[in-house]
């Protein structure tokens, strides 16, 4: 079980250097930095109707793309991770 543990931190140094993850880093960087959309979204505490005009902004969208891919990404590892897991569990 401890070689999974190495392979899982290996695995985590891998992804940390891919463009994915350092796109989704900057343009979380750069979402913090966008005051109009901050203001829209403390907005749309009280105003619903505001979801529209946030899901329009385009920061917004292509921040919720690269979450999107990311997500499958990572769903994708837990299914492999599952089945190693698995695998390991019924070897003893």
């Amino acid at each position: 079980m401890e070689k999974l543990y190495e392979k899982i931190d290996d695995l985590i140094k891998v992804l940390n250097e891919q463009s994915e993850v350092k796109e989704i880093r900057r343009l979380n960087e750069k979402l913090k930095e966008d005051q109009e959309l901050k203001d829209l979204i403390n907005k749309y505490q009280t105003d619903k109707s505001l979801l529209k005009e946030i899901e329009n902004n385009k920061l917004f969208q292509e921040y919720k793309e690269k979450e999107t891919d990311l997500n499958i990404l990572i769903l994708k590892i837990n299914e492999r991770l599952k089945e190693i897991t698995k695998k390991e569990s019924c070897q003893r």
